[in-house]
């Protein structure tokens, strides 16, 4: 059997349209398994008016269903051997006779079982719920009422075409019936067209200048860019995003190439290819090896005219209209200073309880001279910093940004270097913003870095002092995001800043500008914005190496990034040697018997007595554990993560011993005490690298 399905529409946002179809095939597919459906394949295809689900190969017939169901325990079901209504409920809610039921033995004991037996039934008979759930439980960005139904959908519904081998399958939603019609492009073929086959679906529609297939329709624009991008000098600016947006936004591409005029190209690149594509969606042009853009672009457009020189004159005019509004916000913005523009911050707002604009970059300002230090920057780095910090956010209150906020940081550079900064500050000033998404561009100069990281810092721990924290369904301050960016910066730059002490700086910076608005006292905060920290820390390192391992450093202890990283790298490296396991197992002993004494004993008042060591093997253990503890404070001053390790396996023959043959909870206190206090200075040995106890849970 073929079917094809297709809901028309009114014209869908663009990003509405491939999650739409990426639902309705898994919708199909995740019905036929629970419905014993055989099918072959499932393809989806879309454009701005139409969501389509076309299969072929789908069996004409559910499968047969033939297995054996337990029912009540049988001393439950039958009573001196006559069935109770236990067993004659279960009887016929599966569809048999009492007699039929026989015992059957299980894990459990003795349970009721029956023969079940059902007939699959036509496929065409079940497509209408079918395909009518499908369309109830399509989930969109946003959805809209029309009409006067309670019905909601990404746009009102126009049509439903529904046919399986050229039968109409009866379907109903939001008013509308499903029949075998579809329709062509709406200005250039609006006529119906009957629909029978997939193939001649396709080639229906095709001919009625509207290509269905998504795919198709995305290779032929990319090639017309490269077309018209190379009849222009050069070729047109890669962006993915805009080629898979424009895909959804027309049913048939076509292109012409606009000339736009060389006195435009006066405007910094960021600023003509933003005039270009935030609005009209049009492709920028720049020279073969990229050096520069040139003074054309592409506009792709849906409906096929006799003149394409007429499609180009009506969007030259809007785009130099476009055009010239951004160059009188350039010359106008350049006016002025851009440090000058910055006062204007004190006029806007940045989060309720945590002031200004201009209050952030005076917490930047301060923020910079101990975030630079502890990342390692020289003074005259953090000298750019600061300068940086107090400059980043002037360029949201200039005119061009306020029309393209797209362009903030961009335009914070370009105003910074029209206004005499260094080429440094005027970088970092657009590179604070980065990462801008989990897996974005990080910053190149120090400086960036630095204001990145306290800017990001800021955020966090302001939201927190104010209990403004993250939810599963809420995190309308990307403080998630943040955290990701100051960690991958932290890594990236092998930077063995302290993520607790940078916590601190910022709560300080805080602190030292007046009356702090937070809600919780500054222990609470910091404790909450590390654990947060740590949370997303561990969301990095999930494709690095096993989660107990993961789970096992950041239980040790967590100060600087990289070296997280470096012992979650040694020791999942370790984990497969012969003496890891066991060690493993010995060094949770120890965990469990202190767990257990920590009520009684304040472990960390005792010290280890060596004249109390009677037992040979505790002697062993304490010389083996005093001896690593030279190297491996060493090991772990000169970051060599694998040497750590090693020095830790070292110690499973001594363990190992010791607990063979020494009684821990000796009779004699002092004996105790004493054995307690030498497993806890193993303990603490263990945990500057990782809580191995945590292996294996």
């Amino acid at each position: 059997m073929e079917l094809i399905f297709e809901v028309g529409c009114e014209d869908l946002p663009a990003r509405f349209v491939e999650p739409a179809l990426q639902q309705m095939r898994d919708g199909f597919q995740d019905h036929c398994e629970s419905l014993r459906i055989d099918v072959g394949d499932i393809t989806t295809a879309g454009t701005p008016r139409r969501l389509v689900l076309m299969v072929t190969d789908l069996a004409d017939t559910q499968n047969d269903l033939q297995e054996q169901r337990t029912g009540p325990p049988a001393d439950i079901a039958f009573d001196d051997g006559e069935p109770t209504n236990a067993a004659t409920g279960f009887a016929r809610g599966q569809g048999v006779d009492v007699e039929d039921l026989y015992v059957v033995d299980t894990d459990k004991g003795e349970y009721v079982a029956a023969d079940v037996f059902e007939e699959g039934e036509p496929t065409a008979e079940l497509l209408p719920e079918v395909l009518t759930e499908i369309l109830s439980g399509l989930q969109f960005p946003k959805s809209m009422r029309w009409g006067s139904g309670p019905t909601k959908f990404g746009r009102p519904v126009r049509w439903l075409t529904a046919v399986a081998d050229g039968d109409v399958i009866p379907v109903e939603f939001a008013g509308v019936t499903s029949g075998s019609i579809t329709y062509g492009h709406r200005f250039a073929a609006p006529d119906p067209l009957e629909v029978q086959t997939v193939e001649g679906y396709l080639a229906d529609l095709d001919d009625a200048q509207v290509t269905v297939d998504q795919h198709q329709r995305r290779s032929e624009i990319e090639e017309m860019l490269q077309q018209q991008g190379a009849a222009a000098g050069g070729r047109v600016v890669d962006d993915p995003g805009l080629v898979d947006e424009v895909t959804q936004l027309v049913e048939k591409p076509h292109a012409v190439l606009l000339d736009f005029s060389d006195e435009y190209l006066e405007l910094p690149r960021e600023v003509l290819i933003s005039s270009m594509r935030s609005h009209q969606r049009y492709f920028a042009v720049e020279s073969d090896d990229g050096s520069e853009l040139l003074s054309a672009c592409v506009v792709i457009y849906n409906t096929p005219v006799e003149d394409p020189q007429v499609v180009a004159e009506g969007n030259l005019k809007v785009l130099r209209a476009r055009l010239d509004d951004a160059r009188f916000f350039w010359d106008n913005d350049r006016k002025t200073d851009l440090a000058d523009h910055r006062e204007k911050l004190n006029d806007v707002v940045w989060i309720g309880k945590l002031g200004t604009m201009y209050e952030l970059t005076e917490r930047l300002e301060r923020l910079a001279e101990p975030i630079g230090e502890a990342m390692g920057l020289e003074a005259s780095q953090q000298k750019n910093a600061a300068r940086a910090a107090a400059l980043s956010k002037a360029d949201l209150v200039t005119d061009l940004v306020e029309e393209f906020p797209d362009l903030q940081g961009v335009m914070g550079r370009e105003y910074a270097l029209a206004s005499g900064e260094a080429p440094e500050v005027a970088q970092a000033v657009e590179e604070h913003y980065l990462p801008k998404s989990a897996d974005g561009a990080l910053p190149e100069t120090d400086a960036g870095a630095c204001v990145a990281v306290a800017e990001k810092l800021d955020a966090i721990v302001g939201c927190f002092g104010v209990d403004m924290i993250p939810t599963s369904s809420s995190d309308p301050y990307g403080l998630r995001r943040a955290a990701l960016g100051v960690l991958r910066i932290l890594k990236q730059r092998n930077s063995t800043a302290s993520l607790p002490d940078l916590v601190d700086h910022t709560i300080g910076a805080y602190r030292s500008g007046g009356d702090t608005p937070f809600d919780e006292d500054d222990q609470s905060v910091r404790s909450q914005v590390v654990d947060f920290m740590v949370t997303r820390l561990r969301y990095l390192l999930e494709d690095e190496a096993p989660t107990d391992v993961v789970n096992s450093v950041l239980a040790a202890t967590v100060e600087d990034v990289p070296s997280v990283y470096g012992r979650v790298e040694a020791l999942a490296d370790l984990q497969g040697e012969e003496d890891f396991e066991p060690l493993a197992q010995g060094f949770k002993r120890v965990v469990n018997i202190l767990e257990k004494q920590a009520e009684e004993y304040d472990l960390e008042a005792l010290e280890v007595d060596a004249d109390l060591l009677e037992e040979p093997e505790e002697q062993q253990l304490f010389e083996a554990a005093r001896s690593a503890k030279t190297a491996l404070d060493d090991h772990l001053q000169q970051r060599r993560w694998d040497d750590a390790c090693n020095e830790l396996i070292a110690l499973k023959q001594p363990v190992d011993t010791f607990f063979d043959s020494v009684m821990v909870m000796a009779d004699d206190d002092r004996l105790k005490r004493n054995r307690l206090a030498l497993l806890d200075e193993l303990r603490r040995l263990f945990v500057g690298v990782a809580d191995i106890s945590k292996i294996g849970t």
